[in-house]
């Protein structure tokens, strides 16, 4: 039993944190432009500013996966049509991964076009896309950081397959391009139901992103990932509303797929309470708790894990708190005093 947990806790923070992972939010939707591109400007107001951070793994790794990310975005211009828009935003994030301490930072900026379809105005279609620069650091002064080679046999050590010591390089840091492009579709059935589906890909160009080379490797490339999803909002009343949506994710032949319900109740005009569960296939189970108030959105999540972990993790997942708000500044007209105050 102590081998196999070392091998889960060594695997998850040294060398699974080296192959880097994408951004993976339980609160996918709290997140837009990690989400994808196409949601860039997509909202009724001036600007959005936003962000989440997710702790994974902190209940039984001492140096537990952290993300923070922050965005914000705005509708910056009338499109070709009185009916389309342009949204510009930009995205930070710092992917911080195990006791080898791995860092992914990222700067993206990213824009879309909204061109509204039918006369009715009930549907939009919109093209995004996302560009920008991604850094990798890891801190090789750590105490943590060990090799195959430096391993006991019954931990794994030896004959993992990256090269003797002498043979391998470990880059302290490195950076990549990267490109991300989506599209999506909303759409107004009808008084009670709408509509959301979106198709996004990330890392078009395959960059180049490991830190360890040796002169058998020319450089891992990043896989492209694909991810589809889509919402649907049913309204049972002016008070009470469900959201089930879905997320389908594909990348280096491996797939995920999560499904969430959350239900809205209106409490007053100005105030919502947002909460349901969501579960991801084989992973986790996930509970989301929310509240709206005015143009303020915030939320919390914990996944409650399943997978053959549990038996390390004792269940506890991830934790995640989100928020943004919309800021609505718009210009009075000018209006003459004498049409307020005429003189008599």
């Amino acid at each position: 039993m102590k081998v196999f947990s070392y091998l889960i806790v060594f695997w998850l923070a040294a060398w699974g944190s080296l192959q880097a992972q994408d951004l993976h939010f339980t609160m996918f939707n709290m997140s837009p432009l990690t989400l994808n591109p196409a949601f860039t400007g997509s909202f009724e107001g001036t600007a959005r500013v936003g962000g989440i951070y997710r702790d994974q793994w902190s209940s039984f790794i001492s140096k537990e996966f952290v993300t923070p990310s922050f965005y914000v975005d705005v509708p910056l211009i009338r499109g070709l049509r009185k009916q389309d828009w342009v949204g510009v935003g930009m995205m930070m994030f710092n992917d911080q991964a195990g006791t080898a301490k791995l860092q992914n930072v990222g700067t993206m900026f990213s824009a879309a076009y909204h061109a509204g379809l039918g006369k009715d105005g009930r549907h939009l279609l919109t093209f995004g896309f996302q560009g920008g620069n991604v850094q990798r650091r890891i801190d090789l002064k750590s105490q943590d950081i060990k090799f195959e080679d430096e391993l006991p046999t019954q931990a794994g050590g030896g004959g993992l397959g990256f090269g003797n010591g002498a043979d391998r390089k470990l880059n302290e840091n490195m950076s990549y391009l990267d490109f991300n492009a989506g599209l999506m579709l909303r759409s107004r059935l009808d008084d009670k139901n709408q509509l959301e589906v979106g198709l996004s890909f990330y890392h078009l160009t395959q960059p180049k992103y490991n830190l360890v080379s040796s002169p058998n490797q020319d450089g891992t490339k990043r896989p492209m990932r694909m991810a589809l999803h889509a919402k649907v909002q049913h309204r049972f009343s002016d008070l009470l509303y469900l959201e089930p949506t879905l997320l389908l994710q594909s990348t280096g032949g491996a797939n995920e797929f999560a499904i969430q319900a959350l239900a809205g109740y209106k409490i007053n005009p100005d105030f919502t309470l947002r909460f349901g569960p969501g579960y991801r296939m084989g992973d986790a189970g996930q509970l989301i708790f929310g509240v709206d108030y005015q143009d303020l959105r915030v939320a919390a999540s914990y996944d409650i894990n399943v997978s053959s972990l549990s038996e390390v993790s004792n269940f506890q997942g991830g934790f995640e708190i989100a928020g943004y708000y919309i800021l609505k500044i718009y210009k009075k007209p000018k209006i003459s005093p004498a049409i307020l105050c005429p003189q008599l």
